[in-house]
C-alpha cells in the first residue's frame, strides 16, 4: 500500500488531463479575436498582424498541450500497478492520467490544424 500522493502529483495530474484542452481553448479564444480584428468592417482597420499572432498563439498553445502529455505520462508511470485493483487514490490517478493522455493528441492536432489553417488560408472573404 502506497501513501496518499502529494500536492505536487495532484497539480501534475491535473495539468495533464485539463492543460491541453485549456490550451486549445485560450488558442481558439484568441484566434477569433485576431479574425475580428484583421477581418474589419471597410475603413476601420485595427493594423494587426494577425498571421505573425497566429503563428506565436499556436506555437505557445502546442508547448502547452505537449507539455500536459508529458505530465500525463508521468503521473502514468508513478501509479501503473494501481490500476482497477489499487486503494482508490492510487487507481483514480491512474485513471485520470489515462485520460490525459487519450486527449492530449487529439487537442494537440485540433490546436495545429486551427492554427495553420487560420494563419494560411485566407481568412477574409466578402459575401
Amino acid at each position: 500500500m502506497r501513501a496518499r500522493p502529494g500536492l505536487g502529483q495532484a497539480a501534475l495530474l491535473w495539468f495533464g488531463v485539463f492543460g491541453a484542452p485549456v490550451a486549445w481553448t485560450l488558442q481558439h479564444l484568441t484566434g477569433f479575436i485576431l479574425s475580428e480584428a484583421t477581418c474589419d468592417e471597410a475603413g476601420r482597420t485595427w493594423n494587426v498582424h494577425s498571421d505573425t499572432w497566429t503563428f506565436a498563439v499556436t506555437g505557445v498553445a502546442a508547448l502547452a498541450a505537449c507539455a500536459a502529455g508529458v505530465a500525463a505520462v508521468l503521473t502514468f508511470r508513478a501509479h501503473r500497478g494501481e490500476d482497477s485493483h489499487g486503494d482508490p487514490p492510487g487507481a483514480r490517478y491512474y485513471f485520470l492520467a489515462v485520460i490525459g493522455m487519450a486527449i492530449t493528441p487529439l487537442f494537440l492536432a485540433m490546436i495545429l490544424m486551427s492554427g495553420l489553417g487560420s494563419a494560411l488560408l485566407n481568412g477574409c472573404p466578402q459575401s
